[in-house]
Parts: structure tokens; C-alpha cells; sequence
């Protein structure tokens, strides 16, 4: 897949004529992915390419002054995603304040100069200065050929990335992957922690995220964790460790039957059911006997569920 970058005034020397779908796309959820199959579906019928169109950074940076925004997806995350979907070119829009100011035309022209020949949005698209383009304004240009795909719902609710970020601040990682289509998923190195967990006889692998990506809601979590290509069932926790005091939050897996020393490695970190809240222990004691709990729940989930290490 080529990926590629496009800023205001630069020339475009790529020559594929392409058929297009345009939007932030955070998550690539499955109404994300009614796009994208639109898209592919088209080119494989008019010869076209097909290709996402993005931006970056996200436009409440540039249009809000916001910093580290949490999101579902990395765009790493994204590319990877609409590849193995069929799309062949990723091109991201440098969203400057140039580009968020460019007049509905202007923005036409750029696409047109970039070879779309059709292109396929999402019906609450909005583009150009003031969000002043809409899907209204693409069907009334003449540059190119549009169609606009009406929302995918769920249990009759509109599937969007809020509705999602939502679900899984409050934990509720099963229906959220529902509605990604997939489990939600942190990309990142394992770091050095407080080592309590290996004096309990619980090893954990403490997760640092490579982006700033969204926090599912405190608790233990059935999930798992990727390692050079293979998933291991693990038991997630999310929090600060109340029993001792910590400050910081921090992301932790107890991998099991797992021994290797993976300091520094990336891994993925998969979380698949929440299993309880975080709280408070009065000894170490009880914190044991509740992890050993909670990770024997676990691997009975997993006993029940063997295709959880295989599903995306």
C-alpha cells in the first residue's frame, strides 16, 4: 500500500486515478468500513485505484488548540486496518490552518489535482473553511463523480467513534468491539514497573502505549497480548493499584503460561471482557486471593472462548 502526504500548494506527481473515501476515520469501526468497501468495490468495477483520504493531525488540534488527544486508533493503526481491507493508497491531508481554511472550491480543485475521480463520504462530512462543505456541495460540484453512504446503525443507534470512546470509558469493551468490529486494541513496548506483581507470584507486563491512545475504564479485563505475531490469554488490569497507593495509572498483564523476558518488545494488548471494578484490598493477602480468582475466571473464559486468540 502506498502511503502518502499532501500540504496546501504542494504539486501532486503521483499519477493514479483514484476512487476515494474521505474522513478522519478514527477506530475504523464497521460504519467506517461501509465506506471503505464501497470504495473498493468501485474500483475494482471502473479500473480505479482504491484509496483513503485522511488528516493529520486531527483537526480539533488545529482548529481548537487541543494537545494529545486520546483516540481509538494510532494512525499507524489506521493504515494497517484499511490495507488489509483492499485499500491500495492512504493519503493524509496535513491538516494546517491553511487547510482548514480552504474555500469549498479550493478543496474541490485540490482533489480533482490529486486525480479522484470518485469519491465516497460519510453524510455528515464537512470540509473547508467554516465546515462549510457538506455532501450538499460535493453533489453540486462537477469535478468528479460522489456518493454519500447513509449511517450504519446498531440496535437502531448510529455507529460513530464517540458512541464507541464512550463504551469503552465505561468499560464496556464487549459491546464496543461489536461495534469496531473488531477488539479494541493498545499498540505499545513493554516497560519496567513496580515489580510487585513477580514477589506475588502474579508477573505483570507493564504496557507503555506508543500513541496517546483512549484508556479503557479502571478494572480487570479478560484480554490478551500479543508477542512477535502470537497472542497469549492474559488478565488486564487498568488503574492505579489503590491497595498500594500508586499515583500513576498504568496498564498491566499477568500472561499466562508465559515466562519469556519481553522488556522493550512491542506487544498488543487486547481487552475482550471486563471482569470487575478496581478497588481497594486491606492486606496483600486479600489481593492475592483475588487476583488468584480473578485469573481463574479468566482462563475459564478462554476454555469457552479458545477463537478469542484468533478473532480480530
Amino acid at each position: 500500500m502506498k502511503i502518502l502526504k499532501k500540504s496546501v500548494g504542494e504539486a501532486w506527481t503521483h499519477s493514479e486515478q483514484i476512487a476515494a473515501c474521505i474522513g478522519y476515520f478514527d477506530g475504523l469501526h464497521i460504519g467506517h468500513m461501509g465506506l471503505v468497501r464501497n470504495v473498493v468495490q468501485l474500483a475494482a468495477q471502473t479500473g480505479l485505484m482504491p484509496a483513503l483520504i485522511t488528516f493529520d493531525p486531527d483537526p480539533w488540534v488545529t482548529l481548537r488548540g487541543m494537545h494529545d488527544v486520546p483516540h481509538l486508533t494510532s494512525m499507524f493503526d489506521r493504515q494497517r486496518l484499511a490495507e488489509k481491507a483492499g485499500i491500495q493508497m492512504f493519503i493524509i491531508l496535513d491538516f494546517t490552518e491553511a487547510m482548514a481554511q480552504l474555500e469549498v472550491d479550493a478543496f474541490h480543485a485540490m482533489l480533482s489535482q490529486m486525480h479522484v475521480r470518485h469519491l465516497v463520504c460519510g453524510h455528515d462530512f464537512h470540509y473547508g473553511r467554516y465546515g462549510a462543505g457538506s455532501p450538499r456541495t460535493l453533489m453540486e460540484q462537477q469535478d468528479f463523480a460522489i456518493s454519500v453512504i447513509e449511517p450504519i446503525t446498531f440496535d437502531g443507534v448510529r455507529i460513530s467513534s464517540s458512541r464507541i470512546e464512550q463504551l469503552i470509558k465505561e468499560g464496556e469493551v464487549e459491546m464496543a468491539s461489536r461495534l469496531l468490529g473488531r477488539f479494541y486494541f493498545i499498540r505499545g513496548k513493554v516497560a519496567h514497573g513496580y515489580q510487585r506483581g513477580r514477589r506475588m507470584r502474579f508477573p505483570t507486563a507493564t504496557l507503555q502505549m506508543d500513541d496517546a491512545y483512549l484508556l479503557p475504564g479502571k478494572g480487570v479485563y479478560a484480554g490478551s497480548v500479543e508477542v512477535e505475531g502470537k497472542r497469549w490469554p492474559a488478565m488486564i488490569n487498568v488503574g492505579q493499584n489503590p491497595t498500594f497507593a500508586n499515583d500513576a495509572l498504568s496498564i498491566e498483564a499477568n500472561i499466562f503460561d508465559f515466562e519469556d523476558n519481553i522488556y522493550g518488545m512491542p506487544v498488543v494488548f487486547r481487552f475482550i471482557r471486563f471482569i470487575r471494578e478496581e478497588k481497594r484490598f486491606d492486606s496483600g493477602e486479600e489481593l492475592i486471593w483475588q487476583l488468584k480468582s480473578d485469573r481463574e475466571a479468566v482462563r475459564a473464559l478462554f476454555e469457552r472462548h479458545p477463537q478469542w486468540l484468533k478473532e480480530d
